[in-house]
């Protein structure tokens, strides 16, 4: 397991359960036992570490080869620093403050790692340094996009590949360091690496498209429609199925449509209720753009963040068990191994999303002192 530095609760109201919920049990038994498709992971219960859990979710599993994805995300930040100003593209703003830069870099090299393991925690030691760098450069534009509208690595590849999108057309990359990182995918998965890079790309269009600033939203399902969008669904999709060493067509993933709506609102609204206390901060501090479902559930219910907070972990409680339950419909649908390994990898992108929030110093700075 890769050590922990800090672990927190952003509501402090346990939720428990002593029901057994079949669907997730694959995870309890990975603590003890060898389970198909874990054979990469350490499995365990964050509550044997002192993390705080009020999740339906037993256990979570975590990629055994984070030691590799510390080595390539230093490695790759090292060459972005030092890379010429056109191949480096716009930095964090912490960059230029050199009172400042070692410890952002230190933050973005911690959450890289820990979000590719934590979240994508299926994948061999090559696939995993491959989530770390995407990770780690998602992570780089996202911090990037909050302070100004300056081109990243990621801005420049999409620029690079406009108009060249026709198979057969060579695309003439004019950043090295985006276009090896997209071979090497290529190489390790001619069907998916694309996938991965192109989510990554769609992803980047849709933050350009749609830049933080003020948004009002009618209800938390209007909220969540764009929210799921911010969280890149086509990148998500294609990190489950590199890692997890499968495809699932778009026809194939359709029996799975219920279940995956479900999946990214647990996914967003989760990230939401974790990073909201960062994203007052900056707003506070740098009037930055908050847009957060604890935010939306203020304004809409006129609530207390506090009251906010409490609502939107019942939320999650509760969709929780809405997966469990299209988890245990679906065991009788006669799904193929391909679509059944993609259903229960969202179960492990969930349960790493908590343990990932829960231990992010990113996430809990606001609310440790001396930090």
């Amino acid at each position: 397991m890769r050590p922990i530095t800090c672990s927190f609760d952003p509501v402090g109201i346990p939720f428990t359960s002593d029901t057994k919920y079949e669907s997730f049990e694959f995870l309890k038994d990975g603590i003890h036992n060898d389970v198909p498709g874990l054979e990469n992971c350490d499995v365990f219960d964050p509550r044997s570490v002192g993390v705080p859990w009020p999740t339906l979710l037993p256990a979570v599993a975590q990629c055994k080869y984070w030691r590799e994805g510390e080595e390539v995300a230093e490695a790759l930040m090292n060459r972005i620093v030092s890379a010429a100003p056109k191949e480096q593209g716009s930095l964090p703003a912490e960059f230029t403050d050199s009172r400042l830069k070692e410890a952002k870099q230190r933050e973005l090299l911690d959450t890289s790692v820990a979000a590719a393991i934590n979240m994508f925690p299926a994948a061999n030691a090559t696939r995993a340094r491959l989530m770390v760098k995407a990770t780690l450069l998602t992570f780089m534009h996202d911090d990037v996009i909050e302070s100004t509208e300056q081109s990243t690595i990621i801005d420049d590849a999409l620029a690079d590949i406009v108009g060249q999108e026709e198979e057969g057309i060579e695309i003439s990359w004019k950043n090295s360091i985006f276009k090896e990182f997209t071979m090497e995918c290529i190489e390790e998965d001619p069907v998916v690496g694309p996938l991965l890079v192109k989510g990554m790309l769609s992803w980047v269009q849709h933050t350009r498209d749609n830049l933080p600033g003020s948004m009002a939203f009618k209800s938390l399902d209007d909220y969540i429609n764009y929210r799921i969008r911010d969280l890149g669904v086509d990148f998500c999709n294609a990190a489950i199925m590199l890692t997890c060493e499968i495809f699932v067509s778009p026809s194939e993933m359709e029996p799975l449509a219920t279940l995956h709506r479900l999946y990214m609102t647990h996914f967003s609204l989760a990230n939401d209720l974790y990073s909201y206390d960062k994203e007052l901060y900056a707003m506070k501090k740098h009037g930055a753009a908050l847009i957060n479902g604890v935010r939306v559930l203020e304004i809409l219910l006129n609530a207390t963040p506090r009251a906010a907070k409490v609502l939107l972990r019942a939320y999650l409680w509760d969709l929780e068990f809405q997966i469990n339950e299209e988890l245990a419909r679906l065991s009788d649908y006669g799904l193929s191994h391909s679509q059944w390994r993609f259903a229960r990898g969202m179960v492990e992108v969930l349960a790493g999303n908590l343990f990932y929030s829960s231990t992010c110093l990113r996430y809990a700075k606001p609310s440790l002192k001396g930090i």
